[in-house]
């Protein structure tokens, strides 16, 4: 196959909302309502007002893509896709045009099905400037949920990766066996890496795979994430080559293989961790994995979303590490959109109040009454000089939270900042007893 020339996503300026140019007219009153975030208080009425406008202006975002398209869409734009590869063929060439509606598009999730060769084909002849992948090999029929095939996958993903050789980060979710192997994988712009191996807990074939995947042309590859169901041995992660630098396992063995990795390969600059569940005596605690972890990158699993997000959570306020749970977090919510939680935390780990704001906003928008976003909302406002739009959220708080101290008390900020000491007062006197 004749590899082309490319400009690929990694190779352009970072795409910025702020200064990319409204795709049509609803698309233009859905940027210009996100701008008032901050501005205004995010009750009701702007919830639904976000909500509508979002629908209205969803063809225009969409582009060249189906209205039923699966999309992630974070602030006001599409980031991420998901397409079964009966879809997948016929839209690729439209993809490959760079449709300005897809210009903040950063990942593209392709579910294999029937059509999986026909898509194959014709994605090889179409690259994208895209280079972020997700490849969901689960095999399932959408309409039945039927399984089409539980045997090795590995051979299907083989194949998808021959059109994808430029890509720079990749995701598979794949049924294996005894018999799969990633040793035909042949990818030089790979950097990342992550499976999600599907097998039976009772089988102990983990070990086997992952070795086949040290045997693969990665050249470039730096962090491997491997979440399995099965037992994996030490000695399979320990063979990584030099190269790879990031390693996270995940799975029953995963205390063993991080304190493997910790102890015997000290030139690794990032380590997998998992949220520690109390009923997991073998599990590393935090004081362990603060010393295991010293001077490296901490990162949790990108699949299994309940432990992706606990594992953020511990990052944030257990490991008090803040820039790695945010990176956790994205990670998350680039694939689930409809977590106010998962907003939420995500803006409680940025450094940028204006990030936080907008974060806080979209889990509103998903979530109206959830409380700790219209706290932290107002908290946010308060110290960014606006206690008059702050005052509504840590009213919307303290209604259900009325023992909340701290609530009454910037909440008598917010009315003392605006001179109305009467109020000021009035909010003091809710204050509890110590």
């Amino acid at each position: 196959m004749t590899k082309l020339a490319l400009n690929h996503t990694s190779a352009l300026s970072p795409f910025t909302p702020d200064t990319a140019d409204p795709l049509g007219p609803k698309h233009a009153k859905l940027l210009a309502f996100l701008a008032t975030r901050g501005q205004v208080a995010f009750d009701l009425k702007q919830v639904k007002r976000a909500r509508q406008l979002i629908a209205a202006a969803r063809a225009e975002l969409l582009g060249p893509l189906p209205s039923t398209t699966t999309a992630t869409i974070i602030d006001g734009w599409v980031r991420r896709i998901t397409l079964p590869c009966r879809e997948a063929r016929a839209l690729w060439p439209a993809l490959a045009a760079c449709p300005p509606a897809l210009i903040g598009l950063e990942e593209i999730e392709v579910v294999f099905d029937d059509e999986l060769e026909a898509w194959i084909e014709v994605a090889a002849r179409h690259p994208l400037r895209v280079t972020r992948f997700y490849l969901n090999a689960e095999y399932v029929d959408p309409e039945t949920g039927r399984f089409f095939d539980l045997s090795d996958g590995s051979a299907r993903i083989a194949a998808a990766t021959t059109a994808l050789a430029y890509a720079t980060d990749l995701a598979i979710e794949v049924h294996t066996a005894a018999t799969s192997s990633f040793a035909a994988l042949d990818l030089p712009e790979l950097q990342t890496l992550a499976v999600l191996s599907m097998g039976l807990a009772s089988t102990d074939h983990d070990s086997q795979v992952l070795s086949t995947l040290w045997q693969a042309r990665c050249p470039q590859l730096r962090r491997v994430a491997w979440e399995c169901f099965g037992p994996l041995d030490p000695a399979a992660a320990l063979a990584a080559p030099r190269q790879v630098t990031e390693i996270g396992v995940w799975g029953p063995s995963h205390a063993a293989v991080l304190a493997a990795l910790a102890a015997r390969r000290p030139s690794l600059t990032a380590l997998g961790v998992a949220h520690r569940d109390g009923d997991d005596d073998d599990d590393l605690d935090d004081d362990a994995l603060r010393r295991l972890g010293e001077g490296r990158r901490l990162f949790g699993p990108r699949f299994h979303y309940v432990g992706g997000f606990n594992a953020g959570f511990r990052l944030h306020y257990r490991l008090e590490r803040r820039a790695d749970a945010e990176a956790q977090f994205a990670t998350l919510r680039a694939r689930v959109t409809d977590d106010a939680d998962l907003h939420f935390q995500y803006g409680n780990a940025l450094d940028d109040d204006h990030a936080t704001i907008n974060a806080y906003c979209a889990a509103l928008i998903v979530d109206p009454d959830h409380g700790p976003s219209h706290y932290n909302l107002g908290d946010v406002l308060l110290r960014l000089g606006r206690p008059r739009v702050a005052i509504y959220h840590l009213r919307r708080y303290l209604a259900v939270e009325p023992g909340f101290t701290h609530g009454w008390r910037d909440l008598a900020r917010a009315h003392r900042e605006l001179g109305e000491e009467t109020e000021a007062l009035a909010a003091e006197a809710n204050i509890p007893p110590e």
